[in-house]
């Protein structure tokens, strides 16, 4: 069966991870907290003004207490200096990394001859679907019959409203959150069966049975076209990136791997859906994952 799961902006993470990172009735904590979260909130209307220059993502680490903010290697122009100089050096950590943040979409040498020719089959979670030369993965099935979707990657639109699984047509992205969020509905042509599993790249099927919201420190996994089946934990969250069309907030940082052509593929916990790949460094890396809740 699949997920009754509902499109909808994602909750608040900061909720999150901006928890009391000593005691509930510790003033100073609260104090830091707010002041955290607040130096964030500037990162990112800054970010929406377009002035995030070369900061690839930035997000609260409460154990040091500062606002992390990662950096492409030898940007040195006025608006990174500026993006990333705007909070004070007390609160901030840059770090510097070699390749740029992108949407893990990815490119077919040679791609399925497309139709509209509707077919009876199943679709799985992690599966390759196909708009032209590009590809991104499907993540999880909401609802059933009429009302039945299939999510991917908000982002995967940019190339194409229509989809295609082994070159049938799959269906057409009717709803989705890109920029800001970055989730997509696909809405299938009939005849589609939409089941509750991920398809592993061992062969197995994972059962979907529930949803949940992301955790630190939590471990995940998560299967995609490109990379197939790789596991991982959270090590951030409410993290905020920008793919070059405008921020994207409440991103989970992790250390799952994943590369292009994993876009939109389901990050799970056990039976528990928790999110869809969103991007990462580019050519392949730690993917940052959007969360469903």
């Amino acid at each position: 069966m699949a997920l009754a799961i509902v499109l909808a902006p994602v909750l608040a993470a900061a909720a999150l991870a901006c928890a009391d990172p000593a005691s509930a009735g510790a003033a100073g904590a609260r104090a830091q907290a707010a002041e955290l979260r607040a130096l964030k909130q500037r990162l990112d209307r800054l970010a929406e003004q377009g002035k995030a220059g070369d900061a690839q993502y930035w997000y609260i680490d409460h154990a040091r207490g500062k606002v992390h903010i990662a950096v492409l290697r030898g940007a040195d122009d006025s608006v990174t200096r500026g993006f990333a100089g705007s909070t004070p050096d007390a609160r901030t950590i840059t770090s510097v990394i070699d390749r740029p943040v992108t949407p893990y979409v990815g490119t077919v040498a040679h791609a399925p001859a497309a139709g509209r020719a509707r077919r009876s089959g199943p679709v799985y979670g992690g599966q390759q679907i196909t708009a032209g030369d590009s590809y991104c993965s499907t993540g999880f099935n909401v609802g059933a019959g009429p009302a039945g979707r299939v999510l991917t990657a908000g982002h995967c639109y940019r190339y194409g409203p229509s989809w295609y699984l082994g070159g049938d047509h799959l269906g057409e992205i009717t709803r989705l959150r890109y920029p800001g969020g970055d989730v997509s509905e696909i809405t299938p042509e009939p005849g589609w069966r939409l089941t509750g599993s991920v398809l592993q790249s061992d062969g197995s099927y994972q059962e979907i049975d529930s949803t949940a919201q992301v955790r630190l420190g939590q471990r995940l996994c998560k299967t995609g076209a490109r990379t197939g089946t790789s596991c991982g934990v959270v090590y951030a969250l409410d993290a905020t990136a920008d793919y070059g069309d405008g921020p994207i907030h409440g991103l989970a940082v992790t250390d799952l791997y994943a590369a292009e052509g994993d876009s939109g593929g389901p990050v799970y916990a056990g039976g528990t859906a928790i999110g869809l790949v969103s991007g990462g460094p580019q050519g392949g890396g730690p993917a940052l994952v959007y969360p469903l809740y």
